[in-house]
């Protein structure tokens, strides 16, 4: 089924809420209005990935301050902050508390709606690594404890005679296991097997080897 494509319009203004779904519609992307920040954390999922459209002039909280209430829920949102003209200084904390981009009123309909679909994009990237992670640990639980050890011993680089020797278990046994935990980890060689154990059980580790 295709995945559905929806922003998230976070503004106090029904008018502006109003301009802005009839946008979006124009390039099939669906809306959700909230009018305060407030309403947005009381019935959004924030570690749901997705693409917000948040105005930083709202009663109550301001966008401000729930774009950081959003970047700490770390759902690596692609929220675009909506700054009245001229407002420099406002864009830059946003940009630097973690904002995808943001926009001036009033708007340029297309540049508007290209940064959209680069936030769509963004979301459903992070949305798709959320799946392959939540996969990966659901992988993980088949493998009985003794897989798990050798698993370890697999991704410090030890061969199977080594671990074989480690565990104190044959070196048939060892074979044995490894097939077990490529066939159950889905894994197409060792390489891939620890590519997506360092970045779905320790990300900062593939992090540190990707620089």
């Amino acid at each position: 089924m295709p995945r559905e494509r929806c922003v998230h319009i976070v503004d106090d203004e029904a008018k502006v809420q109003d301009a802005l779904t009839l946008l979006l519609s124009t390039a099939q992307i669906g809306s959700r209005c909230y009018c305060s920040a407030e309403e947005n954390l009381s019935t959004r999922q924030l570690k749901e990935p997705a693409c917000v459209l948040l105005d930083n002039q709202l009663p109550g909280i301001s966008g401000l301050e729930l774009l950081k209430h959003i970047v700490a829920a770390r759902g690596d949102s692609a929220v675009i902050m909506i700054t009245a003209f001229g407002d420099v200084p406002t864009a830059v904390l946003a940009m630097k508390a973690g904002a995808f981009d943001f926009v001036q009123k009033p708007f340029d309909a297309e540049a508007l709606l290209a940064t959209v679909e680069e936030a769509l994009s963004r979301a459903n990237e992070a949305r798709d690594l959320l799946q392959e992670r939540a996969e990966f640990k659901a992988r993980l639980t088949l493998l009985t404890q003794r897989e798990r050890e050798v698993l370890a011993l697999l991704l410090e680089g030890l061969p199977t005679k080594l671990i074989a020797y480690r565990l104190q278990i044959s070196a048939r046994t060892a074979e044995h296991h490894r097939a077990a935990i490529m066939q159950k980890m889905q894994a197409r060689n060792i390489p891939q097997l620890v590519r997506m154990t360092l970045s779905f059980e320790h990300p900062n580790s593939a992090e540190r080897n990707a620089k």
